[in-house]
């Protein structure tokens, strides 16, 4: 947009006399090339590392093992930490993270079933006698 010099309104781009006055607008000066470069957008994503997948079979026999109580929760943490295939690394490390969501849950859970029952068991009753 430019700036009439003779009564100082903005003027659109697309005419080159003024609309208030009918003054002629003064030539739009080229912005300078190197005051702000241009940076043009990257969609390229960069590349991910590609895991070949376990089959149906290596993955159906892990998550049978995790599921074994205290022999699931060593090998989920072995093989999150020491993982010899990659697919079955990133399998242990998910199940190790929902364990352990899991854990924390079921102890709130039980922390505060235990709180209400200290609770209740430490207010006073009043039985009345018929």
């Amino acid at each position: 947009m430019r700036y009439c010099k003779n009564c100082g309104l903005l003027a659109p781009f697309d005419t080159d006399h003024c609309p208030q006055c009918g003054a002629p607008l003064p030539p739009e000066s080229p912005a300078p090339a190197s005051a702000r470069p241009e940076k043009t957008p990257c969609y390229e994503a960069e590349p991910q590392e590609t895991v070949p997948a376990l089959s149906e079979w290596a993955t159906l026999g892990t998550l049978l093992l995790f599921s074994i109580p205290v022999v699931g929760f060593i090998l989920s943490l072995a093989w999150s930490f020491f993982g010899s295939h990659p697919a079955r690394q990133r399998l242990a490390q998910a199940w190790l993270i929902r364990t352990m969501i899991v854990l924390v849950v079921v102890a709130l859970i039980c922390l505060w079933l235990g709180l209400n029952s200290v609770l209740s068991l430490s207010a006073p009753h009043y039985y009345y006698a018929f």
